[in-house]
């Protein structure tokens, strides 16, 4: 199942669970409604028949009424409160936020394993949360997107957990990220909140009501007896509704956790990884329980059970370990205390072969990091011309490989230290953002560092300053990886702080009256990424199937990828160079779906930055399927002359990565035949 794939899977799901969740409450007001009918004649003690009663349309939409306030008003408080994205969710389970500067061993492994996979899967690095409080081996993914997600893992995973085993568990929540499982989980909570209220209403008028009993003997008070009756059928029926919710929501989450599974082993090559993690949590004392009042709430967003009742069995979101593990290891049989003991035989022999594998390691990330003269993205032994198939590009959007891992660390290693220790940290981050702005002409510069020392401070200025020659002599396939890693540092600012640095980073950008594509890319890749974040800009919904209802936003980006392609280009030969680059944006407009019209297009499109904005939030609402047929015309059209430069390549990922469809760093470095 490829990227897109999944995402529609995920709103099949979501239609599929609306649904079910609209006949649990027709069930729910029809059951409360009949109790009434019958009880109502006689705790009013009436000669109305209860059959009368019972066809009473106005009483029906009475009750109908009253139980879609109270659970619509429910579910959409809870969903509101949870707009706050995943660090609301992070706090609810008493998460901390894990600091760049932290000496912490195994909080520094943890933030680097996060680091490497967030930049291989090309998303951003997420903030990385721990449970202090939790001895217990679980982790969860959170948000609404790519763009807002944070992970989180207990202080029992990072305990107990080696390397390979975290690199597994923090896999499967990146896949959950990609996959587009942290929106419905979102929703699943939302959606149950309402159900959940009716019981919790009816528990507490019981109890208000408890002398009802006595008021019915003595036949003093049927009124009370009556709304005895009433808040009995809120209770009994707010747990069925909550028993079939639940089953509804276990349904779901088990299948999504086989497919994390599968995407965690593909993401590492490595299924011992997440096998080997999940056999430690059936060998632990503590397990993958979690202690938070909240775990029953989110069981569903964990890597595995939190819960640990014998009644949750019935109710789990997850598959059974013995089985789940069986699906990564078919000889596995159960014995998870067998495994304690041949992990430390293999930690003796790894430590035996570690010195090899890493002298080796460092010869292919060597290799790797040593970049064609000419401006390639490939690597020497790939960097001649070779035939690339737009669709396998296309193919790796959202699926990373461990060659993707092995790529970002040769990025990070590669990134002057000053750059990326200034990158993990809030203050110092917006000084990158800054440098990556800084003109290449003198005169503009100085107007820019002067705007700079007007709308912040001397520290910002000198800071700026400081990282300015670095940042500016990177290569250009290490400025959107720059770009990931800065973000989850971003994400640390305040509200008041962020708009601030928004401000600069636009009054940076609009200061020469024009704006070039790196400054566009930089703007809305970086700014439309942290708005999520901030609720600035909440998460687009879809409106848009067809191709045919974005014509001009088609022909204005592809126009732009053919401008990239003509401003990467190596040839000698300008004017042969943009008669191909026509060529292949009328092969792209065809692949997108213009068939014919495309043969009569004589000339690129112009376009301004500010339209290119305006189609990109456009093509945001567009549908997975929709996404993926822009993305395979932009693919075909910058793979037309069997080569992709830097320019190219790097505008791709920016514009998939702000479409929530992420490209894996240097994933063409897969391609070569």
């Amino acid at each position: 199942m490829d990227f897109f794939a999944a995402q529609d899977l995920r709103r099949k799901k979501t239609k599929w669970l609306v649904l079910a969740y609209a006949a649990a409450v027709l069930s729910i007001i029809v059951g409360i409604y009949a109790v009434i009918a019958i009880a109502l004649p006689i705790g009013l003690k009436s000669n109305i028949d209860s059959w009368t009663v019972f066809f009473n349309p106005s009483l029906f939409a009475v009750v109908a009424v009253v139980n879609l306030v109270l659970i619509g008003g429910a579910s959409l408080f809870k969903i509101i409160e949870l707009r706050a994205g995943g660090a609301h969710i992070a706090a609810q389970l008493g998460g901390t936020l894990v600091q760049p500067a932290t000496t912490d061993r195994l909080e520094r492994r943890l933030l680097n394993v996060v680091e490497e996979m967030a930049l291989a899967a090309g998303v951003s690095v997420p903030p990385v949360y721990v449970m202090n409080g939790e001895p217990g081996i679980n982790a969860f993914a959170a948000g609404y997107t790519p763009a807002d997600a944070v992970i989180g893992v207990n202080r029992g995973t990072l305990e107990q957990l080696n390397r390979d085993e975290l690199q597994g568990v923090i896999a499967h929540e990146f896949s959950h990220v990609l996959n587009g499982d942290m929106r419905l989980n979102i929703q699943l909570i939302g959606w149950l909140c309402g159900i959940q209220l009716l019981a919790t209403i009816g528990y507490f008028a019981m109890r208000a009501f408890g002398t009802g009993r006595r008021s019915r003997r003595s036949g003093k008070n049927d009124a009370a007896g009556l709304i005895f009756v009433v808040a009995l059928a809120l209770l009994i029926f707010g747990w069925i509704g909550q028993f079939f919710a639940r089953m509804i929501k276990a349904s779901i989450s088990r299948q999504r956790e086989f497919l994390a599974d599968a995407s965690a082993v593909q993401f590492t090559r490595y299924p011992d990884g997440i096998g080997g993690a999940l056999k430690v949590i059936g060998a632990s004392a503590t397990g993958s329980r979690i202690e938070s009042k909240e775990a029953e709430e989110l069981s569903h967003m964990f890597f595995a059970s939190s819960l640990s009742s014998g009644m949750s069995r019935l109710f789990s979101t997850h598959p059974p370990l013995v089985p789940r593990i069986q699906k990564l290891d078919v000889k596995f049989e159960g014995d998870f205390k067998g495994y304690f003991r041949v992990r430390q035989e293999k930690a003796k022999a790894r430590s035996a072969a570690r010195q090899k594998a890493r002298a080796k390691a460092k010869e292919r990330r060597e290799k790797l990091s040593r970049l064609n003269p000419v401006g390639k993205m490939f690597p020497d032994e790939i960097a001649s011309r070779f035939p690339v198939d737009p669709a396998i590009l296309v193919g790796a959007i959202g699926m990373p490989e461990l060659s993707d891992v092995d790529r970002s660390k040769v990025v990070i290693g590669q990134i002057p230290t000053a750059v990326t220790d200034a990158a993990r940290h809030a203050f110092s981050s917006r000084c990158v953002a800054f440098a990556m702005l800084a003109s290449d002409s003198p005169e503009l510069r100085g107007k820019q560092l002067d705007l700079l020392m007007a709308r912040e401070n001397e520290a910002t200025l000198a800071t700026t300053k400081e990282i300015l020659e670095p940042v500016e002599t990177l290569p250009m396939v290490f400025r959107l990886p720059l770009m990931e890693m800065i973000q989850g540092s971003l994400a640390n600012l305040s509200p008041k702080q962020y708009q601030h640095f928004r401000k600069s980073v636009d009054g940076l950008v609009r200061l020469d009256n024009k704006t070039s594509l790196f400054e566009f890319v930089v703007r809305h890749h970086l700014l439309m990424h942290l708005d999520r974040r901030f609720e600035v800009r909440r998460p687009p919904r879809i409106q848009f199937t067809k191709a045919s209802q974005l014509p001009s936003e088609f022909e204005l980006m592809l126009s732009a990828f053919a401008s990239a392609s003509v401003s990467g280009s190596v040839l000698e030969d300008t004017k042969a160079d943009e008669h191909s680059v026509l060529q292949a944006y009328r092969l792209a407009m065809q692949v997108a779906g213009f068939g014919s019209a495309a043969d009569s297009v004589a000339e690129l499109r112009s376009w301004e930055v500010e339209q290119l904005e305006q189609c990109m939030l456009r093509l945001h609402r567009a549908s997975p399927e929709l996404k993926k047929q822009f993305l395979h015309a932009a693919a075909t059209l910058i793979t037309f002359d069997h080569e992709i430069t830097v320019v190219e390549a790097e505008f791709f990922r920016a514009v998939g990565e702000s479409l929530d469809c992420p490209v894996p760093l240097l994933a063409v470095g897969r391609l070569k035949k």
